[in-house]
């Protein structure tokens, strides 16, 4: 599993920001975790191997991460920058 959470520049906190798979070492399918009140997010993998993850909310940047899953659950920290910055 991969899980997090995503933020502002300031450390706030995310809620309704889509997470969703650009990229993974097998097919999965073409779905996106929204993130709760808390920022907090979750999305199952597969299988073990590298997965680039897309980040995409409302007045946001959009941000690309990759994380390589090897064992129990990755966790990562995603930070959004306003767009116009």
């Amino acid at each position: 599993m991969i899980a997090g959470i995503v933020h502002d520049e300031t450390g706030v906190p995310l809620e309704g920001v889509r997470v969703y798979f650009t990229q993974a070492p097998v097919a999965v399918p073409d779905v996106a975790a929204l993130t709760g009140a808390d920022g907090r997010f979750a999305l199952a993998v597969p299988a073990h191997g590298l997965y680039a993850l897309g980040c995409s909310a409302e007045g946001f940047a959009t941000v690309r991460r990759t994380v390589f899953v090897a064992g129990d659950d990755e966790v990562v920290d995603i930070v959004l920058g306003q767009t116009g910055q």
